[in-house]
């Protein structure tokens, strides 16, 4: 073990751990012993909220770095936690952390697949380094029914269509690299899971969904049922921006594409963290109106290609409002606005 010098006192939520000095303060980085993201606590403080609100009963941080989302899990959501850390140095770091902490939970020096075999999960974090599909199988095999999987992604070059031959390759479909790039792409990744729990006879549907900086971040409730997957691949599709969008984009074939809601009726009624930042705040704002629209009303693209002048957020929802349309800012663009109405009328009003 590294001398204490090599290492940061971190404060974040209820819970004070120590992270070594090469932590990441944004970005992805470098998936290395201890590893600990200062840019993922925003995911971590939306998970505890969900968390505190569904109130699972036994929840695995399966990927625990230095052990902070389920020293949290425990803490702040009450529930009881189970930690596992294939790397050693960090199986380490996780126990100086839960001792740190007074914390009782349960840390093992075990891979993914041989953890699921020791209990049934009510809720599994699955935050690997990249893509979340090579544990998606077991995830949704040895889930306790009706429970939930939260995935961090973070291959999002291959998810948003900026490198289409491993968009094609990885989940054999076609997303535009544009300013929508983050709505579509967050949908794709529901899409594939959906698929994937599909083939078990399972329901995956999404409770909760954002992108933030290099991530995205979905929460699924995983449900036996042949019929209500049957629903669920009703829910997948290729979307078209001339019909969905605007007549002044070209028509397109995006997809397979998750088409239903992004979240479900738990993102209305979010139980708060204590002390929540700005941060948080604007993001749980910006998740209840999230399924206001199929995709949003982007202002700045629309007047971009029509070659109409640009119009502010604020002046355009109030002109929306005023026409009794329901409005919110999307999280996937800040020229975007999610309304009630369908984009092309939103834009009518607009301009």
């Amino acid at each position: 073990m590294e001398k204490k010098s090599q290492f940061k006192t971190i404060r974040e939520g209820a819970v004070e751990l120590m992270a070594p000095d090469n932590l990441i303060i944004k970005g992805p980085g470098t998936r290395t012993a201890g590893f600990y993201n200062m840019d993922q606590k925003l995911n971590r403080d939306i998970t505890i909220s969900f968390l505190r609100t569904v109130k699972p009963k036994i929840a695995l941080d399966a990927f625990g770095g230095t052990g902070v989302r389920g020293i949290r899990i425990n803490r702040e959501a009450g529930i009881k936690a189970v930690i596992s850390e294939i790397n050693k140095k960090s199986y380490e770091y996780i126990n100086i952390n839960r001792e740190l902490n007074n914390s009782p939970v349960e840390v093992y020096n075990k891979t993914f697949q041989a953890i699921l075999n020791d209990y049934l999960f009510d809720y599994i974090d699955i935050d690997p380094y990249g893509s979340v599909l090579p544990y998606m199988d077991d995830a949704m095999i040895n889930i306790r029914n009706r429970g939930y999987i939260g995935v961090t992604a973070t291959d999002l070059t291959s998810l948003t269509g900026s490198m289409p031959a491993k968009t094609l390759r990885r989940y054999r479909a076609f997303v535009i690299n544009d300013i929508y790039r983050h709505e579509s792409g967050i949908r794709l990744l529901i899409g594939e899971i959906v698929k994937r729990a599909a083939a078990l006879d399972k329901a995956a549907i999404p409770m909760i969904s954002l992108w933030h900086s290099h991530y995205y971040r979905i929460i699924f409730q995983i449900i036996s049922s042949s019929s209500k997957a049957d629903a669920q691949l009703d829910q997948v599709g290729i979307f078209d921006r001339h019909s969905g969008l605007s007549g002044v984009y070209p028509s397109s074939r995006e997809g397979p594409l998750w088409l239903g809601n992004l979240n479900s009726e738990v993102a209305q009624k979010l139980d708060y963290i204590e002390n929540p930042d700005k941060q948080f705040l604007s993001t749980m704002e910006r998740l209840k109106t999230n399924d206001l629209s199929l995709y949003f009303a982007d202002i700045a693209d629309f007047a971009r290609i029509s070659g109409k002048d640009t119009k502010s957020i604020e002046s355009s929802m109030i002109k929306l409002r005023d026409a009794g349309i329901e409005c919110g800012r999307s999280m996937f663009s800040n020229t975007g606005i999610k309304v009630s109405s369908t984009v092309p009328e939103a834009f009518n009003i607009i301009y």
